[in-house]
């Protein structure tokens, strides 16, 4: 794909793509920025009747504007398709994330979904229902930002648009049970995936998991295991919020995105999730006088006498003092005076000069190598704690995700524990990167190993 897209929206490669089309990175020339495109889906795109309306509809959907959205630039007509034009992002897919770390803490997954819940109310405020919420579909940036994607199946509240048979509109894993019967779907739907997208970052598992769609559509008819099944460790409180968005009949659930994080905002601040409520300082302690234990304070006159009494007493010390000093032997004072010229003479007469007091050795650079050979070190250790190993391994991979040998040893550690999803996919990272032939064998029959394990 080498032509221009509109005479400017020069095609760099593809990103990703779905059932609704294909993204790529691409060059704006005109003003020299990088930007994504999504060309529509040529099955959809076909249809007269749906191009007409989708442009439409993607317009209104451009005029967004949220610090949690992906900007849409503008919409663009290219050969017998439609293309929507959006501002480039740096990061990570949610689902990315969780491919390579597993579950995320309470702490952090709830801001997160905070966030997203605030886009979402402000779509739906304008009338624009997603109806794709899900882990690809929500960009972390860096530790406090994020961006809602791909309102690219959107829908204004209301609209008549419709897809061609045998076109898929939504993820089964986490649509509602209403989009998946074909039904009218509003906010409460999106609601209902940002609910089963929280169960997901905190159990670390789809809360509906099939091999088909109607096995998925047939799961969702009765609710999913509560997450304290999965870990006990997670917050009755929390799994009541996760549960009560994701009930079944849509008037059962939060009636907005904006009140289901009204509901997480509150459960931070309850102290539940280690966010802990600033408390103002106690009263201090009144104590009781008791009239038996009171001493009564001097007067003027007793505490002159007693000035006397310590001047008198200090000129007995000192006296003592200076006697026992005058008692010493004048050769140890001599020494002890002049130990250091003694040591200088000393010197003198060898010719050496005193060593150098040792310098401490510098603190090692905390970087990936460091992680990196911590986890391989703690790996030969035994009775090492498998989580501390874990997140040393994870820890060189953040700082350099192009580290093949940690993706690798990696890859084979989760192996080992069985986590054949993870390693699978830190494998399939080594061998993209690898450039030796024996290493790329090794690599591929693990590969090929995790695949007959796996398969049901």
């Amino acid at each position: 794909m080498t032509d221009l897209i509109s005479g400017k929206y020069k095609i760099q490669g593809k990103i990703g793509g779905g059932g609704m089309g294909i993204v790529y990175r691409a060059l704006q020339e005109d003003v020299g920025r990088i930007v994504a495109v999504k060309v529509l889906s040529p099955a959809l795109a076909s249809d007269p009747d749906f191009r007409e309306r989708f442009r439409q509809e993607a317009l209104i959907i451009a005029r967004l504007s949220h610090p949690y959205i992906v900007n849409v630039i503008g919409i663009e007509t290219w050969q017998d398709t439609i293309c929507i034009v959006m501002e480039y992002l740096e990061g990570e897919p949610l689902q990315r994330l969780m491919e390579r770390r597993g579950r995320m803490e309470e702490s952090r997954a709830v801001p997160v979904i905070i966030k997203a819940a605030e886009a979402l109310h402000y779509a739906h405020t304008r009338g624009i229902i997603h109806r794709d919420i899900k882990p690809d579909n929500i960009m972390l940036l860096d530790e406090e930002t994020i961006k809602v994607m791909d309102f690219g199946i959107a829908l204004l509240s209301g609209s008549s648009l419709k897809t061609q048979a045998g076109v898929r509109m939504g993820t089964p894993k986490f649509m509602s049970p209403e989009q998946t019967r074909g039904k009218m779907v509003d906010a409460r739907s999106d609601v209902y995936s940002l609910g089963l997208v929280l169960y997901y970052l905190v159990t670390g598992g789809y809360a509906f998991d099939a091999e088909s769609d109607v096995e998925v559509a047939l799961l969702q008819e009765e609710p999913p295991p509560a997450p304290t099944q999965i870990y006990p460790d997670i917050s009755h409180a929390l799994e009541a919020i996760i549960m009560k968005a994701i009930e079944k009949n849509p008037d059962d659930r939060y009636p907005s995105a904006r009140a289901m994080a009204e509901a997480l905002q509150e459960w931070m601040v309850s102290g539940t999730a280690g966010f802990k409520k600033a408390t103002p300082p106690a009263e201090p302690t009144r104590i009781r006088r008791d009239g038996r234990f009171e001493i009564p304070l001097p007067q003027a006159s007793d505490l002159k006498a007693a000035s006397k009494r310590r001047h008198s007493v200090s000129l007995l010390l000192y006296f003592a003092l200076a006697v026992a000093i005058s008692a010493i032997p004048l050769r140890l004072i001599i020494r002890g005076g002049n130990s250091q010229t003694s040591r200088t003479s000393q010197t003198g007469q060898t010719g050496r000069t005193p060593s150098p007091a040792p310098t401490p050795s510098p603190t090692p650079v905390r970087d990936a190598q460091y992680y990196y050979n911590r986890a391989l070190s703690l790996e030969k250790t035994s009775g090492a704690d498998i989580e501390e190993i874990r997140r040393n391994f994870e820890k060189a991979i953040d700082m350099n995700r192009n580290f093949y040998p940690a993706l690798r040893d990696f890859g084979y550690f989760l192996f080992e524990r069985k986590d054949y999803n993870r390693a699978k996919f830190f494998l399939q990272q080594a061998l993209s990167i690898c450039k030796n032939a024996d290493e790329e064998k090794t690599i591929q029959s693990r590969l090929a190993l995790i695949h007959e394990l796996t398969k049901k």
